[in-house]
């Protein structure tokens, strides 16, 4: 069986070649995440990447800060029509301290973004992300999982999808040293056409050597504005410990959800 047999075999697959002479020739494989069903369709650009990223958050929060201070507002309009605006002066007071509050918070939130973002870029130029640049190399690592919780990146260079995966996974890897962290292009291991365009980025746990987790089309799984945040939390639900560098049952999981 060969890689690409192996990744698509494995669980979860997100789809498997309906034979070996046609690599265009696919049919969707089922499995609990239920977005290999569309697999080959989701293939929409990615958002809030680069340099625009915290202008496009910053923007994306003023807007709804707007609609739910407007909201407020024609509530109160709507009871000071019907003559309910009747309150104690401790009242009113109160919720004047909590609109200065409101205004104070949203001035904050710019500079907190930009400070996350900057906390995010240092990770990013720590790049602490292995560069496979041969198969033995790749090999190399998955025999010696036994000494710690490999993540690979299977990517394709001038893919958004890819280029932001490996944005979130180098933020990761500077958090989580008892995983290993390595990225190698789906040229390099020998993938088919159909893998490269429809497969990536695609991401492998190895554990003793052992394939623990395989994810096809990340992008399609968890969506197009997922963070470090909610790909942990997706890979926890498989199992996935980046924090301890190893598999977790399912009572080491609810342990680490009530802390």
């Amino acid at each position: 069986m060969n890689l690409e047999s192996r990744i698509l075999d494995g669980k979860p697959a997100g789809y498997c070649s309906s034979s070996e002479g046609e690599e265009d020739d696919f049919k969707v494989v089922n499995d609990e995440d239920e977005h290999q069903a569309n697999v080959m369709k989701r293939m929409g650009p990615s958002s809030n990447t680069g340099a625009k990223g915290v202008l496009n958050e910053f923007k994306a929060f003023r807007e709804q800060t707007r609609l739910a201070y407007e909201s407020r507002n024609q509530k109160l309009i709507e009871q000071a029509k019907k003559g309910m605006m009747v309150g104690s002066k401790e009242e009113r007071e109160r919720a004047q301290k909590e609109d200065a509050e409101d205004e104070e918070d949203f001035e904050m939130t710019l500079e907190g973004l930009k400070a996350k973002r900057l906390r995010e870029m240092r990770k990013i130029a720590a790049n602490r992300v292995i560069e496979m640049t041969d198969k033995k190399q790749y090999s190399d690592a998955v025999d010696g999982s036994s000494e710690y919780l490999l993540c690979v990146l299977i990517y394709e260079p001038d893919s958004e999808d890819c280029e932001y995966l490996t944005r979130i996974i180098k933020i990761l890897a500077a958090d989580h040293s008892k995983t290993k962290f390595v990225r190698a292009t789906s040229t390099l291991l020998e993938m088919s056409v159909a893998f490269k365009t429809n497969g990536v980025p695609c991401l492998q746990f190895y554990s003793h050597g052992n394939l623990i987790g395989n994810f096809v089309k990340v992008s399609s799984i968890l969506g197009q504005d997922y963070d470090t945040k909610k790909l942990t939390k997706f890979l926890r639900g498989h199992h996935i410990n980046l924090v301890a560098g190893g598999y977790a049952t399912d009572s080491e999981n609810e342990t680490e959800e009530d802390d």
